[in-house]
């Protein structure tokens, strides 16, 4: 008996699953691009694709894979073997080509057309040569910075970006250069056919379709856009708030030593500092969300520990004594900045600062 029961149980599980209908809804976002959105010069789009998601940022810096994956899907360790980090505007879309292709013609054609514009291959794999955990390094649901996630997207077209990449077969990436005078210009391209996932009617939807990630890499300047707050609105906003708002102190990435474009503001902060002889300053730092949480939490040593921190150099600068400090490091992912509804501490510009007021007595 028990075996009679074992064996109706093992053929259930090789039984296929019911194959059912997609939601219309679902399969509306195929027919149409994702407003706004527009392809890049540069590549153009495989025919009959559609633009299901897509971001620009004006100056931002991005790692690309110029290597294969090292180490198991499963493994802490697992990363890319080299990769490039480029700078300037930065755009990311994803398409989603028709079915019935194959990943293979459809890099091809975005490699022909990056050829045909100058474009040379940096590093090109497919399938097993990419390494085996290429696929979750390079797009993820549950790693929003490898996400392509925009503004105010549908609920269905969030599932959906969150459904592809998923799962694939026949994987291939390229990563492609151009080099002029204005700079460097980084395409890559990523791409597999959908094949199962665990999202539903999402995953049923992109079944048999190519997906495309498509970065592009443009030289560009960054802009200079960081207001200096002057001492008179210290005093202001401390007064109002109980707290002053910095975004001109301007660190690099992964790093504490104030950069010297810095000068300016920490002069001002000094001045009010000088003319307010009973007020004793606590300065925050918030980092951005780049890095892992332990960058973010040690990238600021206390001043007594020999760091180059906001507190350390108001020191400096201005009072000799000690109301300028203490300096507290505060990860961005511990404790958000939240000076500007909606706003993020600007990226390649530094951390945003706080000085909250501390009457001495």
């Amino acid at each position: 008996m028990f075996r009679l029961i074992a064996a109706a149980a093992f053929a259930a599980v090789l039984m296929p699953l019911p194959s059912y209908a997609v939601d219309a809804e679902v399969l509306a976002f195929f027919a149409k691009d994702l407003r706004g959105a527009s392809d890049s010069p540069l590549t153009g789009r495989y025919a009959g694709s559609v633009i299901l998601a897509r971001t620009e940022k004006a100056f931002d810096e991005i790692k690309l894979p110029s290597g294969p994956a090292e180490g198991a899907s499963y493994s802490d360790a697992k990363k890319f073997s080299a990769t490039i980090t480029a700078q300037g505007k930065v755009t990311r879309s994803i398409y989603i080509a028709p079915q019935g292709r194959s990943s293979l013609e459809v890099t091809a054609n975005f490699a022909d057309a990056l050829a045909a514009k100058g474009f040379e291959p940096v590093f090109r794999c497919s399938g097993d040569a990419c390494g085996e955990s290429f696929v979750t390094l390079k797009y993820r649901w549950d790693k929003p910075e490898t996400k392509v996630i925009g503004n105010n997207y549908e609920q269905v077209r969030g599932l959906l970006v969150d459904a592809a990449f998923d799962q694939l077969v026949d994987v291939r990436y390229s990563l492609f250069k151009k080099t002029a005078a204005e700079g460097d210009t980084y395409v890559a391209v990523y791409a597999g056919v959908h094949r199962g996932g665990g999202f539903g009617d999402y995953s049923a939807a992109l079944a048999d379709r190519p997906g495309v990630l498509l970065e592009i890499v443009e030289p560009r300047a960054m802009e200079k856009r960081m207001a200096m707050v002057s001492a008179e609105e210290i005093g202001g906003d401390l007064a109002k708030q109980g707290k002053a708002i910095f975004y001109g102190i301007q660190f690099d990435f992964d790093k504490a030593d104030i950069k010297p474009e810095s000068e300016n503001q920490l002069a001002e902060m000094a001045k009010f500092l000088k003319a307010n002889g009973q007020l004793r300053a606590f300065i925050i730092g918030h980092t951005d969300n780049k890095g892992t949480g332990l960058q973010r939490v040690a990238v600021e040593p206390p001043c007594r520990c020999g760091g180059e921190g906001a507190g350390c150099a108001l020191r400096h600068s201005g009072p000799t004594d000690d109301r300028a400090g203490p300096w507290a490091a505060v990860a961005g992912r511990h404790q958000p900045h939240r000076g500007r509804p909606g706003q993020e501490p600007p990226r390649r510009a530094g951390r945003a600062v706080d000085t909250s007021e501390r009457r001495a007595g």
